[in-house]
């Protein structure tokens, strides 16, 4: 009992100072500050709550069912993969290609893909519904002798977990840069070292990024059963989606840091050429869209003996189409004529529009795709998901803007601020 007490009076006082830290920080933040940290608290404590009960007591607590397997998760997984694509593209650029005006945005590019990518793995999870057999996406890919390639989901996995292995990668010489661990000579050393080596990282990331995001439009385009979504192009048109949206979600998580410090943390000119970039991209992206719904109004809808336009109803009916279609045209103005990309506020509404416009194409895909019925006689699956997967998917986001903010505050995040501070 002695021991336990002495142990406990060993830890005391530096409970305490981690508790006076903790407490000073708060003090210091501004009230608008302190309310945002209160209200992404409560959303990530309803994370874990409910995430913890549907792991416990599976998914008998959501609105899935056998006719829709996949629901709102698999719309903010689907989200995070494709907004995290800006950390490989970034990457390609600046260490492939030697675009070297991207050097002051390349470390918030991959911090945002690294959280994208973390919590794909936990979108996954909820979905599965038994954690215990998250191993069965990696051993059971339904290929081998006998049997017809029925599932992309291996190889989307596989790709998944390696590149997310090379955000870790590319992510540890930021961690080495905090100012206490770079005093350490050994350990600037070795960040140094990975940092000469971040092209390997670029290369092998840019490769396994595009296929895995070409995949999951596999997922779905392979489907021949199912009218909503069998296209088999839809492969292309998800990588041409990431390269769009993942640099506008880049620029729009970086100009909100540098909003919440009231600094310049990344000089405006990056924005602006990211922006180009990302306009262009759009740019392609809408055409091949376009092009897309032209294709299922007149060949692949009309395969299964049906009208494109009688598979908008339901819950999630032409809407979603239209909401997507208005966001992602707003960036192709926005972001490729000169005058609008060089002005903050434009420049702002068109990244923001890209990533609502997106968002909005990766839930369509998975809300309106599941609810489609097989046969004209059928009548649309319906579907609404439960308050469980609502917080979970809102407690998700929420927690990538917590550690975003700790990460921006206590590691070399932006070079430039560093730069400007010395």
């Amino acid at each position: 009992m002695s021991k336990l007490k002495d142990q406990i009076n060993a830890i005391t006082p530096l409970m305490k100072v981690c508790f006076d830290f903790v407490k000073n920080e708060y003090n210091s933040l501004s009230s608008s500050m302190k309310k945002t940290l209160l209200f992404l608290f409560i959303m990530s404590a309803g994370f874990a709550l409910f995430a913890l009960q549907i792991f416990i007591f599976g998914l008998g607590y959501t609105g899935l069912s056998n006719y829709v397997a996949w629901g709102v998760w698999i719309g903010g997984d689907l989200s995070l993969i494709v907004l995290g694509g800006g950390a490989f593209f970034t990457s390609f650029m600046l260490y492939i290609l030697r675009r070297d005006e991207f050097q002051p945005i390349i470390n918030s590019a991959i911090l945002i893909g690294l959280l994208c990518y973390a919590f794909t793995f936990i979108f996954l999870g909820l979905d599965v519904g038994q954690p215990l057999r998250f191993w069965f996406a990696y051993l059971y890919p339904n290929w081998g002798e006998h049997l017809m390639p029925q599932s992309m989901l291996t190889e989307v996995v596989f790709c998944i977990t390696f590149y997310f292995m090379v955000l870790v990668g590319e992510f540890t010489p930021i961690i080495l840069g905090q100012k206490l661990l770079d005093r350490f000579p050994v350990i600037h050393q070795i960040g140094h070292y990975i940092h000469k080596l971040m092209w390997i990282g670029a290369a092998v990331g840019t490769f396994l990024s595009f296929f895995h995001q070409g995949s999951l439009g596999g997922t779905y385009g392979v489907l021949f059963a199912k009218p909503g979504w069998f296209r088999p192009h839809l492969f292309f048109l998800f990588i041409v989606s990431a390269l769009a949206a993942g640099t506008s979600f880049t620029i729009l998580i970086t100009w909100l840091a540098g909003k919440v410090k009231k600094k310049d943390v990344v000089p405006f000119k990056t924005y602006v050429s990211l922006a180009r970039v990302s306009g262009f991209m759009f740019l392609i992206y809408f055409i091949f869209r376009i092009y897309d719904i032209y294709l299922m109004i007149t060949k692949y809808v009309p395969a299964f003996d049906r009208n494109f336009w009688d598979l908008w109803g339901g819950t999630y009916g032409l809407w979603m189409l239209v909401l997507e279609l208005i966001a992602c045209f707003i960036p192709v103005i926005l972001l490729n004529i000169k005058a609008f990309r060089e002005k903050e506020k434009t420049l702002i509404i068109g990244v923001g529009s890209a990533v609502f416009g997106m968002m909005m194409n990766r839930f369509a895909a998975t809300l309106h795709g599941f609810t489609v019925p097989n046969f004209p006689w059928k009548a649309f699956t319906p579907y609404g998901p439960t308050i469980q997967e609502i917080v979970t998917t809102l407690g998700i986001f929420s927690s990538m803007a917590l550690i975003y903010i700790f990460c921006a505050k206590y590691l070399p995040i932006f070079p430039h601020l560093d730069k400007q501070e010395h």
